[in-house]
């Protein structure tokens, strides 16, 4: 079974890179496509999976799997400008306007001369803001979602969660991303907490499976 996946940004591959390199052969094959993060709501119906930044789910209704996220532990930023290099819809702008009250302009684009986010070494942590709301729970930035049959996507979560296995052993990734578990439900819970009481979401439903 061949199946594509639109993703757009590299980090979000890391739980399936064995099978991308065909390390891992389980009769499903991925083909990633790179898709520009505030086109994904648009053109997620071309593809069987896709990474979706929270926000997203404002707008499109999806089954969300629980195998393959990308999650980190800590987030934060480089210096504090005026302007963000991020996409306006992305789970990183959102978590800077729900946590900090940021004001500023999101530029998505390449030459973007603002503050970068990045999950290391970095000068304004919004990583300890949301551990003070939060708790000691993971930050989910992306999610795969999918409109294929649940019969399907029970045979694709195993295979991605024995690819995302390997890469956790490697240190690559979070043990929230092989597996959301109850720790990732509630993160994604509590974003969306946030998110409402800044009038900025009105999701109250998702299907994790």
């Amino acid at each position: 079974m061949k199946l594509t996946l639109a993703y757009s940004k590299e980090e979000e591959l890391l739980p399936i890179l064995p099978i991308l390199d065909k390390e891992i052969d389980k009769g499903i094959e991925i083909e990633a496509i790179k898709v520009k993060e505030e086109e994904i709501k648009f053109k997620y119906t071309n593809f069987d999976l896709y990474y979706l930044p929270l926000p997203d789910l404002n707008y499109i209704e999806t089954k969300i799997l629980s195998n393959g996220a990308y999650a980190v532990n800590s987030l934060g930023l480089d210096s504090l400008k005026n302007e963000v290099c991020i996409n306006s819809n992305s789970t990183e702008f959102y978590l800077l306007k729900v946590l900090m009250n940021y004001r500023g302009i999101p530029n998505g684009r390449d030459n973007c001369n603002g503050s970068k986010f990045t999950t290391k070494d970095f000068k304004i942590s919004l990583s300890d803001k949301w551990k003070e709301t939060c708790g000691d729970l993971p930050i989910i930035l992306n999610v795969i979602g999918s409109n294929l049959p649940e019969d399907v996507i029970s045979k694709v979560k195993i295979v991605i969660r024995e690819s995302a296995s390997l890469q956790e052993a490697k240190g690559a990734i979070t043990s929230v991303s092989k597996e959301l578990g109850l720790k990732g439900r509630k993160a994604i819970d509590c974003f969306f907490n946030l998110c409402r009481k800044k009038n900025l979401c009105n999701v109250n439903n998702y299907v994790i499976l």
